[in-house]
């Protein structure tokens, strides 16, 4: 009911909408207004736990994924492996230059590398990296970065925007207001200002001339500001889409028919491999007990959860991976728990609670409560009322909190969490090992799960090059995920974003995720 309620008024408020907004607001303009959530943490991609639109666009890396995930050389123009594949060297372009003017070069991505492995700067990132032995710079535009063992998914990790080149000059310089006052890269747009809580403006960089051989434009960007206005409401932002005054926005998936209804937005459609998971604290008592987080596992029931929440956009999945990920396998969905009640109170019975009218105690009569952390946005919050009332039918007490996304985040190395219903996206399965590895409990393993058999597997995984073995170690990986249960995954996201239809040359990244904007022009 809730649903149609806020469909009808989002409808009413398109019709009032379109009765205010000045019609000249939203003629032909070299500005993009793009809507986004919530504030980065830092604009400093070695330090952001998550990246977005805004960093993608501030920031190049040396090799580029393009949206059909082949890679092509992006600040480096070619690299070669050592037969062993421990060995890499990377022969950079000669041509590109930072934001300040200060060349790109060897010794800037020496000191990039080396700032994202320094433990002063605790990176959240530096797992990804690798196991790295040494960093030599050849010459002037030629490095070789060497490593304990091959790294399977070298090249990918690279594109990611935590590898993105920073100026060496301006981190100096900026010391602790680099990130916040100032971001200085080599991509196609600059930072203007940050308004926290309000906009992040980026301008065209005018001296770009290193696009991408995929992009039909390797110059400077044909659209000369990208204005991404914070908007945490999503009520607000899917009035500003209707009006024009918004011209890139998420939509999310119950108001997906009223805008493909819209002749001004052209709703794009596509499968992300993102992969939406409840994952619970494995190390906070007294979810450290296998048997509790087993038996939330046995309240879910991911149809309900794709068709109530996500109004049928998504796709069911309790595994660890997107399909279409190297790894990922529909044999692993039999492991899952099934929706299964009884089974459930019969593992908090094993686990020491006793049931009563008011909830599930311990024998000390302390009650078993379950609290929900997640992002505080609508579709979050939809999401996180769903899966409470599945949860809830164990007889357990259910509580949530919204979080703003940088703050949830960046709060979870501290365990005080009993869970987090969260996201991610990543079509290489090594990102299990950032995850769920025990050597990243400070960083990135948000559910602080410990498991010696499963860092083995994830070792092998990281430096197995060959396809068919590397998918059979995952394979194993997930099972002991699937049946622990530090993540409880849900469901692989449709992503469906809403734009200007005179938006042209829009591209979107890999994965169908993050639109791309150096080929993009108002028609």
């Amino acid at each position: 009911m809730l649903k149609y309620f806020s469909v009808f008024i989002l409808a009413m408020g398109l019709v009032l909408g379109g009765l205010v907004l000045d019609a000249d607001a939203v003629q032909a303009k070299d500005y993009l207004n793009i809507a986004y959530g919530s504030d980065p943490v830092s604009l400093d991609v070695h330090v952001a736990p998550s990246t977005s639109h805004y960093h993608n666009h501030i920031y190049d890396t040396l090799v580029v994924r393009s949206g059909d995930g082949d890679y092509y050389p992006g600040l480096a123009s070619d690299w070669e492996f050592a037969d062993d594949g421990a060995v890499v060297t990377f022969y950079l372009r000669e041509d590109v230059w930072f934001h300040d003017g200060t060349k790109f070069n060897a010794d800037a991505v020496q000191f990039n590398f080396e700032r994202i492995l320094d433990p002063a700067v605790a990176s959240p990132h530096g797992g990804i990296a690798g196991p790295i032995t040494g960093i030599f710079v050849e010459d002037e535009y030629t490095i070789t970065i060497n490593y304990e063992e091959p790294v399977a998914a070298l090249l990918y990790n690279y594109s990611q925007t935590f590898f993105g080149m920073q100026s060496p000059a301006a981190i100096e310089k900026y010391k602790d207001e680099y990130g916040n006052e100032y971001a200085v890269g080599t991509g196609p747009y600059k930072l203007d200002v940050w308004n926290a809580g309000e906009e992040i403006v980026l301008v065209r960089n005018e001296d770009y001339s290193w696009g991408a051989d995929f992009y039909d434009n390797q110059g400077p960007a044909k659209i000369e500001r990208l204005v991404f206005q914070n908007m945490p409401d999503e009520m607000t932002t899917l009035l500003g889409l209707q009006g024009g005054s918004i011209d890139i926005a998420n939509i999310p998936t119950p108001y997906i028919e009223i805008f493909e209804e819209n002749p001004d937005v052209d709703v794009q459609l596509a499968p992300v491999g993102r992969v939406t998971y409840l994952g619970i604290n494995s190390s906070k008592e007294p979810w450290s007990d296998m048997r509790l987080r087993q038996a939330i596992a046995h309240t879910i029931d991911r149809e309900e959860i794709v068709q109530v929440a996500m109004n049928g956009y998504a796709v069911p999945n309790p595994t660890p991976l997107a399909p279409g990920v190297l790894g990922y396998d529909e044999d692993l969905h039999d492991v899952a728990a099934p929706q299964d009640i009884e089974a459930g109170k019969e593992l908090l019975r094993e686990a020491g609670y006793n049931e009563t009218d008011q909830g599930w105690f311990d024998e000390d009569g302390n009650e078993l409560i379950f609290n929900i952390w997640t992002y505080s946005t609508d579709e979050y919050s939809r999401l996180a009322e769903v899966t409470r009332e599945q949860i809830i039918k164990l007889g357990l007490t259910v509580t949530i909190e919204t979080l703003e996304s940088g703050t949830l985040l960046s709060r979870t190395p501290d365990g005080d969490h009993d869970s987090v219903l969260i996201a991610y996206g990543w079509s290489d399965p090594g990102i299990l090992n950032s995850f769920l590895h025990s050597d990243n409990l400070d960083r990135s393993n948000r559910v602080h799960y410990v498991n010696p058999d499963l860092d083995r597997l994830l070792d092998r995984g990281a430096v197995t090059v060959d396809p068919e073995e590397r998918a059979r170690i995952y394979h194993e990986a997930q099972k002991i995920i699937i049946e622990e249960a530090p993540w409880i995954p849900l469901f692989t996201v449709t992503n469906a974003l809403g734009v200007n239809t005179e938006l042209q040359g829009l591209r979107r990244g890999p994965g169908g995720a993050e639109p791309r904007f150096l080929d993009a022009y108002f028609d």
